[in-house]
């Protein structure tokens, strides 16, 4: 199949008849083309997959970073695996396992866990870039019996914090039947002045009551 059209040299827009001016820029003449069945298939034809790569090797590298991380940040943030310190700037992602305590002289963030567990109940324990974070349903019934499960959180901290623990703060969030009860942060600076005798109980708690919704 064949037939003739009528191209602006200016602007290539095609006319089915020899009547200028070009209806697009005003161009007074128009040249003549034959389209053949060959011009169809050139005009039908898409680069594949891999001709696009080729032609954009740069958009497609960052294309596989960015899923690439968006990934690990979901399968760390679900506790698949610990992300440890991916930037060299002290951040970790992801969940942290209950290990049981041992007497090797260190109390990791395994550790510190399992000794909350033995508590209360955990709902998790996960490290969010320098922030460890602790999730536990209270079983406290007045304001008190609450501050006696934070005191006792924060001990366990202070023991973890005093080791070598490299989370900068802890984040506490307490929940009753499905809803948050309240939410305090202990600072690792705090924990360590505490488990050193430099500062007393009463001050370290006060320290942390004050972060109340932070």
């Amino acid at each position: 199949m064949r037939y003739d059209v009528w191209r602006c040299p200016e602007c290539g827009h095609e006319h089915p008849k020899n009547n200028p001016p070009c209806d697009r820029c005003g161009a007074m003449r128009l040249d003549r083309v034959e389209i053949t069945e060959s011009d169809f298939e050139s005009e039908l034809e898409t680069p594949g997959f891999l001709d696009l790569l080729a032609e954009n090797p740069l958009p497609a590298v960052v294309a596989a970073v960015v899923l690439a991380v968006a990934a690990v940040a979901v399968l760390s943030g679900s506790g698949v695996f610990v992300v440890s310190d991916p930037f060299g700037l002290g951040y970790r992602y992801g969940a942290v396992d209950a290990v049981q305590p041992d007497d090797d002289g260190t109390f990791t963030a395994g550790e510190f866990r399992a000794a909350v567990e033995a508590e209360y109940e955990v709902e998790t324990v996960r490290y969010s870039g320098r922030r460890l974070e602790l999730v536990y349903r209270s079983g406290a019934d007045s304001n008190e019996a609450f501050t006696g499960e934070v005191a006792t959180v924060a001990e366990l901290y202070a023991r973890y914090a005093a080791s070598g623990g490299e989370a900068e703060r802890l984040r506490i969030v307490a929940t009753a039947d499905g809803n948050r009860l309240g939410r305090l942060t202990v600072e690792s600076s705090w924990a360590r002045e505490f488990a050193a005798g430099d500062l007393s109980r009463e001050a370290y708690l006060s320290r942390i009551a004050s972060t109340t919704g932070r």
